[in-house]
């Protein structure tokens, strides 16, 4: 990136980087976890300088501030050992930019300090951020460091002024092709591709051009692992169509209108996400494949686990082509809260005010689509987590942690019969269940975007567990509609 294309330092509060986490042992042999850059974004590779190269060869733990380095070494292994889509979000107090550059070397004279950074800091050192992580593929993890501290909270605040610098509304200006080649080759010297198979790999990770993008929308620009070369008719080699995974995405609306912030929220691009649950019938496999969209600016991160895989045939639901089941109801998704949320509210720590709300359920089906082009998806479109504005503390607070990024997962089958694909469209908002009920009967949650009746007669069923009712009963009454076959 040229340096006529860099905002100034000041002018961006949130930098990404792609990190690969590694484990030695301390002295009592338990092991420890440190954080590698891999690669990092253009613009903190020019901010750092001459330094650029000494970070990559460091880790992110030791840029933590030493009274709260331990404690957030210890809840980020426990974070990332979750191994899925679910991400967490950790408050922390991190070294400045300007003290990373002293840490690495850099003289006084050539590390000039913009005056107005002092007011989003703590001290002439640190600063308080959140560190937002998400696994995106084997070995790799998406990271994003956010200063909290808004300078201007009118202007910060309103995406239409993100051009001002020091914007919520954080993202990438450009992606520049060099830059896109810098990325191919950090990952592949750093990162190794999972054991080869006859099926294709379990996570993807791919790079695209926003929508809005001005001369390439929706454009692939990157995937890993490596995939099968355009036009190849191979199958069962344990690669994969990078076109295919990247249509999936384009069937999502990531449109951020419908997700206004709650009052006093404050909404940032790095930790919204929009989720999506896929069918797809190729590479002889019926693959249920799970997805996480992250809108960043001119990019889109996009995020793929294949949660289930049924041989075609041996099993699998009758179908010819990717389509839409007409199953009625769709089987719900769980929301598994993270298992890594301890409790932060003691005396003298950052308030976080975290209040990451549940993937909301999916909705009622259409018809059944027979000669359906592409698989049909659900989406759900959430902020993970929502934050309040920082309320400033004592000087040398604590820290929060909280890996709330519900990411569902597919409700446990009493057969093989694998869930329906849902239809996209407009999420609508959650609101509390009517009357005196307190929470969903079903799965506990307290949110949802429709309340139904159960057998009771009493809307206590969230959309999700109200739909699977309706499916259960549908059953039982024998008004399942029947299947197409598979075509050989």
């Amino acid at each position: 990136m040229s340096a006529a294309g860099v905002p100034p330092l000041g002018g961006v509060r949130c930098y990404w980087a792609l990190l690969a986490p590694t484990y030695s042992n301390d002295p009592a042999g338990n092991p420890k976890l440190e954080l590698k850059f891999v690669y990092m974004d253009p613009v903190l590779g020019a901010h750092l300088a001459a330094q650029k190269m000494s970070m990559l060869q460091r880790g992110v733990i030791e840029f933590i501030h030493p009274g709260e380095r331990e404690q957030a070494r210890n809840d980020l292994a426990s974070a990332i050992n979750s191994d899925d889509l679910q991400g967490s979000v950790t408050r922390m107090r991190f070294a400045r930019l300007s003290h990373i550059r002293t840490i690495l070397g850099a003289t006084a004279g050539e590390n000039a300090v913009p005056p107005d950074l002092a007011a989003v800091s703590e001290d002439d050192e640190w600063l308080i951020l959140d560190l937002v992580l998400n696994w995106v593929a084997d070995g790799l993890l998406l990271a994003f460091f956010h200063a909290i501290k808004d300078m201007d909270p009118a202007a910060n605040n309103n995406p239409h002024r993100r051009h001002l610098g020091w914007s919520n509304f954080c993202g990438t200006d450009v992606m520049p092709e060099q830059q896109i080649q810098s990325l191919q080759g950090s990952i592949a010297s750093n990162i190794t591709p999972p054991p080869r198979t006859r099926q294709p790999p379990s996570r993807v990770f791919q790079l695209h051009s926003s929508p809005s993008h001005p001369t390439h929308p929706n454009r692939l620009l990157f995937t890993w692992p490596p995939s099968r070369p355009q036009n190849s008719q191979a199958q069962f080699d344990g690669l994969y169509d990078a076109d295919e995974y990247a249509d999936l995405m384009r069937g999502v609306d990531m449109d951020p209108n419908q997700l206004a912030a709650k009052p006093g929220e404050v909404r940032t691009n790095c930790t919204t996400r929009f989720g999506a649950e896929h069918e797809i019938r190729t590479e002889g496999l019926q693959r249920f494949v799970s997805s996480v969209f992250i809108p960043y600016g001119s990019v889109v991160f996009a995020c793929f686990q294949t949660t289930k895989s049924i041989p075609l045939g041996v099993g699998a639901s009758p179908a010819g082509e990717q389509q839409q089941w007409g199953s009625p109801t769709p089987q719900p998704q769980a929301q598994v809260p993270s298992q890594h949320t301890p409790e932060w509210r003691q005396s003298g720590e950052y308030d976080h005010g975290y209040n990451a709300a549940p993937a909301p359920a999916p909705q009622q089906p259409q018809q059944p689509q027979q000669q359906q082009q592409a698989p049909q998806v659900s989406y759900q479109a959430d902020a993970y987590p929502q934050h309040q504005q920082y309320a400033p503390g004592p000087q040398h607070g604590g820290y929060a942690h909280d890996s709330s990024f519900h990411n569902p997962h597919m409700a446990p089958q009493a057969d093989n019969t694998p869930p329906p694909s849902r239809t996209s469209g407009s999420t609508r908002p959650l609101v509390r269940p009517p009357g005196d009920v307190d929470k969903c009967r079903g799965c506990g949650t307290r949110e949802s975007p429709e309340w139904r009746k159960g057998e009771n007669g009493v809307k206590d069923l969230c959309n999700a567990c109200g739909l699977k009712l309706a499916r259960a009963v549908a059953k039982r009454e024998g008004r399942q509609k029947p299947r197409k076959k598979d075509k050989l």
